[in-house]
């Protein structure tokens, strides 16, 4: 359950029209075009453990999403998220993509399905938050102003000073319990390995949070009209998207199958690599 390193070695995206300027992150491999959207905060590098899985047959893009990474865009709605990857599908994909989600990218996949179809073929959403009831008291508080602000400022820094040192206190945790604590532990590639940067994420936090709480009734009323197959994979270790929330994602699609991870936190593909490169393939597989 190791994090993984920041790999900057990998070619960025060809600078190639309006859609794409703004957008940051790269792309590898080839075959069946799959996309893979980081949630929040994020960047293409929490996707690090499954592009060596994937890369050898299928060709992956990895877009740093609006306000994170190398992304040059500000952070914007998931409906926004949803026109801007749509430009990059248009632009850099060789007909509909499998489109894969974490988190809050769940919502913009889901929209990007139920309005451009010609470009998706097929979801797969990790610890999506695509429904009500995904949100706790706890993404409500975020979502209000000045105390949403201060604990956005308190977490990010959690992440990227305190998190090290907590990880270091695995060694003390009992053997069949050391799994368990670290999957409930935020990913520490998470702010893509920046430091210095803390009023942008910041910012791009609290701005894709009222998002979330604005958009997330649309994202819900919209999951009726996917008509792509779709898995959902939930962790159960997840402790901020609850397995249920997952299950009720997977009812609400109309061709939709829920695989649940045992060993797997909220970051599935940091936790269990291998079992979502499967999915992922699984689901490129059937593109038509």
């Amino acid at each position: 359950m190791g994090d993984p390193a920041p790999d900057r070695s990998r070619p960025a995206f060809p600078r190639g029209g309006p859609d794409l300027t703004a957008l940051g992150g790269y792309e590898a491999g080839a075959g069946p075009p799959v996309l893979l959207l980081h949630g929040q905060p994020g960047s293409s590098v929490s996707w690090a453990p499954l592009v060596p899985l994937l890369e050898d047959h299928h060709h992956l893009l990895v877009p740093d999403r609006p306000g994170y990474g190398t992304s040059r865009a500000p952070a914007q709605g998931m409906a926004a998220n949803a026109d801007a990857v749509a430009g990059l599908l248009e632009e850099r994909s060789d007909g509909p993509a499998t489109v894969v989600a974490h988190s809050w990218a769940g919502g913009a996949a889901v929209l990007l399905a139920a309005s451009r179809p010609d470009l998706v073929s097929g979801l797969v959403l990790i610890g999506a938050a695509c429904t009500v009831d995904s949100l706790d008291a706890t993404d409500r508080l975020l979502g209000r102003r000045g105390v949403g602000d201060v604990l956005a400022v308190s977490g990010l820094v959690a992440m990227g000073e305190v998190l090290p040192r907590v990880r270091r206190l695995s060694r003390l945790v009992s053997a069949d319990r050391r799994d368990r604590f670290l999957a409930t532990l935020p990913d520490q590639g998470i702010l893509g390995g920046e430091r210095g940067a803390l009023g942008r994420h910041r910012r791009s936090f609290m701005v894709e949070q009222r998002a979330l709480l604005a958009e997330l009734p649309t994202v819900e009323a919209a999951l009726g009209e996917v008509r792509c197959p779709a898995t959902v994979v939930t962790g159960q270790w997840d402790v901020v998207v609850r397995p249920s929330s997952g299950e009720t994602l997977a009812r609400a699609l109309p061709r939709a199958e829920l695989v649940a991870l045992e060993r797997s936190g909220h970051f599935a593909a940091r936790d269990e690599p291998e079992a979502v490169a499967g999915v992922i393939a699984a689901m490129a597989a059937r593109r038509t």
